[in-house]
């Protein structure tokens, strides 16, 4: 199930960054303008990622320990 969520909040953020690329600025990001808008530099979306990744496999080791402290089958 977590999969399923974690997956669909990635593809939306893939789905609305692809948006914002899609819109043509009206001047490059050197303009005078301090409105005009540029868009995120790759490195930022790779480490949004990778923050997403490590904190999505941290909580699912996270539960998965308890699950097994419940159970019984505890293992140090």
């Amino acid at each position: 199930m977590w999969i399923k969520i974690s997956f669909g909040v990635l593809l939306l953020l893939i789905i609305n960054v692809a948006a914002v690329h899609a819109q043509a600025p009206s001047c490059s990001c050197g303009c005078i303008d301090p409105d005009a808008t540029c868009p995120l530099d790759t490195w930022v979306i790779v480490l949004a990622a990778a923050a997403f990744i490590f904190a999505t496999l941290k909580l699912y080791r996270k539960q998965s320990a308890q699950q097994q402290y419940a159970a019984g089958g505890r293992q140090d």
